[in-house]
């Protein structure tokens, strides 16, 4: 089924802004959706909940079990994908790399060696280590696709006065893997999204560390939809080497 099948891959694919993707893609038909999560543990929770989740005509779904803290290399990343599918996957049109980590919105005076190491471990070697990975699969494809999500609190050129800790300069440095993806890849579609400020563990936690009384505006469904809204109609032309929002608008790198 998978040879005929549109497939995504989907990191950190657990919850949050991964997991509204994982179901929304799953409930299409002919879709593959490949979702990575950290431990068996998590695998075996998220195995649960995509039971219950509709499905398309046709689609189908694997669970990868990759931990970005720590498997940062392409060739062990490329035999995790290959366990989970058995081999049943030959070929993947769109990658989209979510998983992300973030502890504190700290000063940079306060950011600690060892926080920026375990940001960038995640936030920007993972994607890097996992298109790596995933090439030899996508680059078959007639418009192959990589989709980054990022972070406005990744923005240089839109920085704010309110501290962005290690999670913005592993952000930025993830942003530039994208647009170098773009220009280097002739074929290939390559985006930073920021997803929006979403009403996630990660959100509601940045929110208060910013002193917000309302916390993040939107919802991991309304984000979802623009998300998919943007994959969907994104190509070279129109998207693929910026930064930009799931409602469409192009962002400051």
């Amino acid at each position: 089924m998978s040879s005929e099948n549109t497939v995504y891959v989907v990191t950190g694919g657990n919850r949050g802004i991964g997991l509204g993707l994982v179901k929304a893609l799953l409930a299409r038909p002919n879709t593959t959706v490949i979702s990575t999560v950290r431990s068996k543990e998590t695998a075996t929770s998220h195995a649960a909940v995509i039971v219950e989740s509709p499905k398309g005509a046709n689609s189908e779904h694997y669970t990868a079990e990759i931990d970005y803290s720590t498997d940062l290399d392409s060739a062990i990343v490329s035999k995790k994908f290959a366990a989970a599918t058995a081999g049943k996957v030959n070929h993947v049109d769109v990658l989209i790399c979510n998983a992300g980590y973030f502890t504190t919105m700290a000063t940079v005076l306060d950011t600690t060696p060892e926080e920026l190491r375990s940001h960038f471990d995640v936030n920007t070697l993972g994607p890097l280590v996992t298109i790596q990975a995933l090439w030899p699969l996508m680059k078959s494809g007639p418009e192959p696709k990589f989709f980054l999500i990022s972070s406005s609190v990744g923005s240089i050129g839109m920085m704010e006065a309110m501290p962005g800790g290690a999670y913005g300069p592993s952000k930025a440095a993830a942003n530039w893997l994208a647009k170098a993806l773009h220009q280097q890849i002739e074929k290939l579609v390559s985006v930073a999204v920021h997803p929006g400020f979403v009403q996630t563990n990660m959100g509601n936690s940045a929110s208060a560390q910013w002193g917000m009384d309302n916390g993040p505006p939107d919802s991991v469904d309304e984000s979802v939809a623009g998300l998919l809204n943007l994959f969907d109609s994104a190509t070279k032309e129109s998207a693929s080497g910026k930064f930009i929002t799931q409602k469409g608008m192009e962002l400051l790198w």
